[in-house]
């Protein structure tokens, strides 16, 4: 009766340590939204960006990304003055990441991203849409086992002598 005893206590240990590992568990998918500053020779853009993703592994996550421009800049040219934006960016990656601490998250990203601009003058207007490799690094915060803040740097284009490259500041929710 004894043995049994301690069996039956043994055996509701591990489980209990079963169950509090599995709360601590984050959930798998997550999404971010977030401000870029995106820099183009002379250029500064401002673009919304959102993210969607999912862990495969502890170590590695894929993304889907998509981006609005939301602030233009403008250039001179041949003396007349044209107004330039991203209208969207279109992108996907994988993701190697590391936690430092429990807290603090360190990724990379490399992937493909498509960027789709405009410039006008006047009531005429040409866009351009181009994709390239695209890579970065950056750091994600756990609030909260399902909230994040971070920050990263992307070079999202960088061929034939023109490169958008930049900081994302933005907060990311697990569900």
């Amino acid at each position: 009766m004894k043995k049994t005893l301690i069996g039956i206590a043994a055996a509701s240990l591990l489980m209990l340590g079963t169950a509090a590992q599995a709360q601590q568990a984050k959930p798998p998918v997550y999404g971010e939204i977030g401000y870029s500053m995106i820099e183009n020779d002379d250029l500064k853009f401002g673009v919304l960006r959102g993210i969607i993703g999912a862990d495969l592994h502890p170590n590695v996550a894929v993304e889907g990304m998509l981006g609005l421009g939301v602030k233009d800049d403008s250039f001179t040219a041949f003396g007349t003055t044209f107004d330039a934006k991203i209208k969207n960016m279109v992108g996907v990656y994988a993701k190697p990441k590391f936690n430092v601490t429990p807290e603090l998250e360190l990724f990379g990203r490399v992937g493909f991203t498509r960027i789709n601009i405009e410039a006008s003058v006047g009531g005429a207007s040409a866009s351009d849409a181009d994709s390239d490799l695209s890579y970065g690094v950056g750091l994600n915060y756990n609030i909260t086992p399902t909230v994040h803040i971070g920050v990263d740097y992307m070079n999202y284009y960088d061929k034939d002598g023109s490169k958008f490259d930049g900081v994302t500041v933005g907060v990311g929710f697990r569900f």
